[in-house]
């Protein structure tokens, strides 16, 4: 899974075509994560269903860098007390006075702010095409080729068969969902 911030966009990609792992978790934050299939579902909906509860309760939703702290909060926690779950998220939000931001975090509850982020095998491949092409100034149309450029490049390289990445955006209009990204998308290029 892939994940990279433009500016105030940011666009993400899976790779798992039975499962969406790019969930909204309110109206302009994202959270893409990878890991063990049932760590993720209960994880992800466990926050998910705790933010919702925060927003019904005060009225307003938490912002980006607040539902980020809840999260690595929780999974510092879980880690300290439980069986941990063993995952890695990239979260993306839009706030009005912050603009766009991404943070990665891993199974070990730690968390940056990045520009742009990558994780799993895709990542390690992408990452390098991510910082070459990576600038603030970049359209959303200008992103999603860079994703292309990284999808074409997982194809080439990974031995798993990856046909269909899904991408979404977060900005100030919300979250979105892009075009798939598919073997088809490169025929004659």
């Amino acid at each position: 899974m892939i994940f990279s911030i433009y500016n105030n966009l940011k666009c993400a990609y899976k790779v798992t075509p039975d499962e969406d792992k790019l969930m909204q978790v309110s109206d302009k934050l994202l959270m893409g994560v990878n890991g063990d299939s049932g760590d993720i579902a209960q994880f992800s909906q466990f926050i998910n269903k705790n933010l919702k509860l925060y927003s019904i309760k005060n009225g307003y939703q938490l912002d980006t860098k607040a539902a980020v702290h809840f999260t690595r909060t929780t999974m510092a926690d879980i880690l300290r007390r439980e069986n941990p779950f063993i995952l890695n998220l990239l979260i993306a939000g839009f706030d009005e006075k912050e603009g766009g931001q991404l943070y990665t975090m891993d199974f070990l509850a730690s968390c940056v702010r990045l520009p742009f982020a990558a994780h799993g095998f895709g990542g390690l491949m992408s990452i390098g095409i991510l910082s070459q092409y990576y600038k603030p100034t970049l359209s959303e149309v200008e992103a999603f080729e860079v994703i292309k450029l990284c999808v074409r490049e997982i194809h080439k390289r990974l031995f798993m068969n990856l046909p269909n990445f899904g991408v979404k955006t977060v900005s100030k209009d919300g979250i979105k969902t892009l075009p798939t990204i598919s073997q088809a998308s490169f025929v004659g290029k």
